[in-house]
């Protein structure tokens, strides 16, 4: 069965007497946390064996820290996580050093760590366990609320002074039959287009991040004291302005997908696009490091899952080449933002016509995502192509 994860961030009120047992706490998590790296890093092999780092860690954590039992479980667990991960990557060919953790990185709880209340928490410390009260907003109110989310696991962070719990909550999800699919191309100069027409600009996203690129250069040549803190704070003001345009266009392109009564949203997969780009400009480059695919991505992901619909993942290749009339492909179809078949001379937007091809591999059966073939493409005007 599908299911809905969400994670809901909250800040606690810690009583300031206990704040010392939290920071200690953070402190000697993640020195356990590099201990059980330093030990699963070994020259010849790397140990991803949770069992196998168990017996290497555990005894000495013991020993040498006053974390609860479960917390250095915890630490091991999040070891071989992070290794783990790191082997994917060499197996991609992509860079992966050993992993070092902060004094106060974040701490993974669990039910035995963690006792979610209604409008509170308690969690263990070196020093007992700690009760603190949550500062909601209505959106967090609204999913704490929902009797059909089973909580799962939480990180504690430490920020700026503040403490906040990352509580990580699932339910089922109710997905319905596929029948119509909906094609959505990314992009620099458009942030998305869909196969129904609809465009999303991305100049007001692209402006900003170019404003904020000058400022951080600026920032960084003169190199003081103060100038480090306001690159600090410019940078946490980027990436909330960043996700506020992203959840926004997310919310759209599920909006235009119930719309049109669509039941799947097909995306190209462009997990490497940042090693296909090497070749550009340097400019293009910089606009296509910073911008957010897979985040956009994972945005509509979740949203449609709420509405009951699904959303895959396609080849990338040949989508911006292909012509959606009659399927010639070539790479001189395509200049710019527009496309001009060929072969038979069909004239459209470029990423229009990119974003009704990776509809159309979906239909086609070229998406390994999706057992159960939709039948209609979602086309302009609530009009739909037939397979």
């Amino acid at each position: 069965m599908e299911t809905i994860t969400k994670t809901c961030k909250v800040k606690l009120d810690i009583p300031e007497e206990r704040k010392p047992d939290i920071l200690e706490t953070f402190k000697q998590y993640n020195d356990a946390l590099n201990f059980a790296i330093e030990q699963a890093w070994k020259p010849e092999k790397k140990i991803i064996n949770k069992s196998k780092l168990h017996k290497l860690t555990y005894y000495p954590l013991r020993e040498k820290t006053q974390l609860p039992a479960n917390f250095i479980c915890s630490a091991r667990n999040k070891a071989c996580d992070v290794i783990r991960f790191n082997i994917i990557k060499w197996h991609n060919y992509k860079k992966a050093s050993k992993p070092l953790f902060k004094p106060f990185s974040a701490i993974q709880l669990d039910k035995r760590t963690l006792t979610i209340k209604d409008r509170s928490c308690t969690f263990s410390t070196v020093n007992g366990r700690v009760k603190a009260d949550y500062f909601l907003g209505n959106y967090q109110k609204q999913i704490l609320d929902d009797p059909n989310y089973d909580f799962r696991t939480a990180t504690l962070t430490f920020k700026n002074g503040n403490f906040f719990l990352n509580i990580t909550i699932v339910k089922p999800a109710l997905v319905k039959k596929p029948e119509t699919v909906m094609g959505v191309d990314l992009g620099i100069k458009n942030i998305a287009v869909t196969s129904t027409g609809k465009f999303f600009k991305s100049g007001l996203l692209n402006d900003s991040r170019r404003q904020f690129r000058e400022k951080r250069a600026s920032l960084q040549s003169k190199g003081t004291r103060s100038c480090k803190r306001v690159f600090k704070r410019l940078s946490g003001r980027e990436n909330r302005f960043s996700d506020w345009v992203l959840h926004n266009v997310s919310r759209q392109i599920v909006n235009e997908a119930i719309n049109h009564n669509v039941e799947i949203i097909a995306f190209e997969n462009l997990t490497d696009i940042r090693e296909r780009v090497n070749q550009w400009r340097k400019k293009e480059r910089a606009k296509v490091n910073l911008w957010a695919f897979s985040k956009l991505q994972q945005y509509v992901q979740y949203k449609a899952l709420e509405a009951g619909m699904k959303t895959i993942f396609v080849e990338s290749k040949y989508t911006s080449q292909r012509c959606f009339k009659c399927g010639h492909i070539e790479a001189s179809n395509r200049n710019g933002f527009n496309f001009v078949c060929k072969r038979c001379n069909y004239s459209i937007n470029a990423d229009y016509n990119a974003s009704k091809n990776i509809a159309f591999k979906v239909l086609s059966g070229k998406s390994p995502d999706w057992a159960g073939l939709p039948r209609k493409l979602a086309l302009k005007t609530k009009r739909f192509a037939y397979v």
